[in-house]
């Protein structure tokens, strides 16, 4: 293996422990990604590294059989390591930038279109502390991608404001953060303003609390969210979960590092997030354009 190479991947496994609190398990995996791509590279300098590598290491990995789902992760390995030691001036480029990984599923969960999540929480009038407390939410259902037991399970205490972060308790009692967006906060902010006091011989710590002041139901959350899928003129089934589905296919579907989204979402193993990858439409006719014999001639030419 390429001995300076190893060490920065080191160094990238160093960042991840350390400024992005990665668990055992993603480093584990991305230390497996990305010493198998610096076993076959060999001795090559690491400044030498150019898109063309990158599309070779794709057609080896095509080669020996890997599922299109275990391609897409190790490309996206690949695609944030590089940034990283782009960002550092090791190299000048990223030979993954543009390289994109077909990404297939046999299953994808049902989700909302950015329009359509905008809309439902859009049609809640805000000029009463229901509406208020229901914009909050369903704002933190797909600001963060929370399971229904996890809102109903979050606290006063839960919320980091200055951090920017909510701690969630998912299965197995495992805690996370999970970033706090703007637009939640602001929901957040109008809902806790006026939050009323808790009622007496109950903790009131609770972030979403029930008429007795105790903690909110699942039934109730889910009465919720289908009283304001109504309101917004939507007919598509839509529960709680939808929620987090449609934040998880909107952040892969932004770029977002696979392994990111799965710390979000607090799974346990990324194959349970490679659920949501999908095949993007605009990939299939860039590949037709970028393969196809006769489109690469070009208008008026013949192959």
């Amino acid at each position: 293996m390429n001995g300076p190479l190893d060490l920065h991947i080191e160094d990238y496994l160093q960042y991840l422990k350390l400024e992005r609190g990665l668990s055992v398990n993603s480093l584990s995996s991305y230390r497996r990604d990305l010493n198998e791509f610096a076993k076959s590279l060999g001795k090559i300098d690491l400044k030498r590294i150019e898109p063309k590598e990158a599309g070779r290491y794709l057609e080896h990995l095509q080669n020996l059989g890997r599922k299109p789902s275990t391609i897409a992760r190790k490309i996206s390995s690949l695609k944030q390591f590089f940034q990283y030691l782009n960002g550092k001036t090791v190299v000048t480029t990223n030979p993954f930038g543009t390289l994109r990984a077909p990404r297939i599923s046999r299953y994808h969960p049902h989700y909302l279109s950015p329009g359509e999540v905008a809309a439902i929480i859009d049609a809640v009038e805000i000029d009463t502390q229901l509406g208020r407390r229901d914009r909050a939410i369903l704002e933190l259902l797909y600001g963060c991608g929370l399971r229904i037991s996890e809102l109903i399970g979050l606290t006063l205490s839960s919320i980091e404001f200055e951090a920017g972060f909510v701690r969630v308790t998912g299965k197995g009692e495992k805690q996370r953060l999970v970033p706090l967006g703007g637009f939640a906060r602001r929901a957040l902010d109008d809902y806790l303003a006026k939050k009323p006091d808790p009622v007496s011989g109950t903790t009131g710590d609770f972030l979403f609390c029930g008429r007795t002041g105790g903690r909110f139901s699942r039934t109730g959350l889910w009465k919720i969210v289908k009283k304001r899928v109504g309101q917004a003129g939507i007919s598509k089934p839509v529960t709680p979960h939808t929620f987090r589905h449609s934040f998880a296919t909107h952040m892969l579907e932004g770029g977002a590092d696979l392994r990111v989204v799965q710390e979000m979402l607090g799974h346990a193993d990324i194959s349970t997030t490679q659920i949501y990858t999908t095949i993007d439409r605009d990939y299939i006719v860039a590949e037709h354009k970028k393969y196809h014999r006769r489109e690469l001639a070009g208008p008026g030419k013949s192959g």
